[in-house]
């Protein structure tokens, strides 16, 4: 009951203020212009974001796992750090959003800008990324693998870091029409939840932030920016790491390394557009001006 309340107050706080926070993006030129080069408040992922992660942060606070044998510490529950990575990971996408370029793309374009000395926020975010995901994955490690030896502890946690970063990157990649990128959110989180893992509740709040604040960006009035996508994509890989087998967390770090270098020679855009479910699904909801 406290998992299902607090998801229903995230999702309507957000709701109600949304609005207000696109007007205030609008005045204060977070402006951006979208793919049919209109120009569009962008960060609204901040919003849904914080007010997720504050209703996170009381669902970890109010002990929601009666019902197992699960006993953790209060400062190591899932809902606290993902907590930490959706607000960790969304201050490096505003970063990107703030004072980024599209100069350079893809993590070789933002890799070729390193080598001649160029420092990008793209840069930044991979590495700071990287680092990040490893230690909230140690974190969790110390938790989980306490008793294993500290080598196996490692590479755990540098898969896991790996996932986490990869994640929050995926869906950066997908953002680049209304909702898509919340839609595959939305669907990793279903995925989770259907697994039956005691931890996958901890989604619910972030879930229902974001579920407050899709029909504004289905809309194209607002779009989430990478402070949002970044924050969904960790939220998510961290989620996968409490309920996915090590074996089945290695297998989807290898799928979105394959995605990642796909990126940098097709465009998933083109592919979802000529694909008929693909596209029906990619216009589900929408309703631009």
């Amino acid at each position: 009951m406290q998992i299902l309340f607090i998801s229903i107050l995230s999702g309507l706080i957000t709701y109600l203020v949304v609005p207000a926070f696109i007007e205030l993006l609008k005045n204060g030129g977070a402006l951006r212009k979208n793919y049919r080069q209109k120009d569009v408040p962008v960060g609204g992922g901040f919003l849904f974001i914080w007010v997720g992660s504050l209703m996170g942060a009381l669902l970890g606070l109010a002990k929601p796992f009666p019902w197992t044998s699960m006993e953790m510490s209060s400062a190591a529950q899932p809902s606290l750090l993902l907590t930490a990575a959706a607000l960790a990971y969304g201050l490096l996408g505003l970063l990107d959003d703030l004072v980024g370029t599209r100069q350079q793309t893809g993590l070789l374009g933002h890799g070729r800008a390193l080598v001649k000395g160029q420092l990008t926020t793209g840069g930044i975010k991979a590495a700071a990324g990287g680092a990040l995901g490893f230690v909230l994955a140690a974190y969790r490690s110390v938790e989980v693998f306490g008793g294993a030896p500290m080598g196996t502890r490692l590479l755990k946690a540098a898969v896991d870091g790996l996932l986490i970063a990869a994640s929050a990157n995926t869906l950066n990649l997908f953002d680049l029409r209304p909702g898509r990128a919340g839609k595959l959110f939305l669907l990793g989180c279903g995925l989770i939840l259907l697994g039956g893992s005691p931890v996958s509740v901890v989604l619910l709040p972030w879930v229902g932030s974001f579920l407050g604040y899709l029909p504004f960006d289905l809309k194209g009035k607002v779009m989430m920016g990478d402070v949002g996508s970044n924050a969904l994509g960790a939220v998510l890989g961290l989620a996968s790491c409490y309920v996915l087998t090590p074996p089945a967390r290695l297998m989807l770090l290898i799928v979105l390394i394959l995605i990642h270098l796909l990126a940098e020679r097709i465009s998933f855009s083109q592919v979802i557009e000529n694909h008929r479910i693909l596209h029906r699904l990619d216009l589900w909801g929408r309703r631009e001006p």
